[in-house]
């Protein structure tokens, strides 16, 4: 079964981080470059991923008839994808290291930690 879950450890480093920009001193704009920054990341991490678990099959088929995509099939693909998993938890490892590089730039440039929910 497929969790719906937002509990997991880069959820929660997201949230973190989401909190410390909103506190921080940056320009509404500066804060819209640095989400776009971040969103672009954890984008180029998880397609990747995706494709690495992707039923091949499914894929090449999908790709050879391009008129078969629709939101159904790709959303079928997305999901016959991710049921077992692999292919979330290899994502979520990934996301949690860009996260805590993230963190860490924040860190570095003087950004306060916010403060625990």
């Amino acid at each position: 079964e497929i969790s719906n879950s937002f509990d997991t450890k880069s959820y929660k480093k997201l949230r973190e981080i989401v909190t410390r920009i909103e506190l921080s001193k940056l320009s509404e704009g500066e804060k819209e470059e640095l989400y776009n920054t971040i969103a672009e990341g954890l984008r180029s991490t998880v397609w990747p991923i995706l494709i690495k678990f992707m039923p091949k099959d499914e894929l090449e088929d999908l790709a050879k008839n391009t008129s078969k995509v629709t939101v159904e099939s790709y959303g079928k693909l997305i999901e016959d994808t991710i049921q077992d998993g692999k292919a979330l938890a290899e994502i979520d490892v990934l996301m949690m290291q860009i996260l805590d590089a993230v963190d860490n730039a924040l860190t570095e440039e003087g950004m306060p930690v916010a403060p625990a929910e």
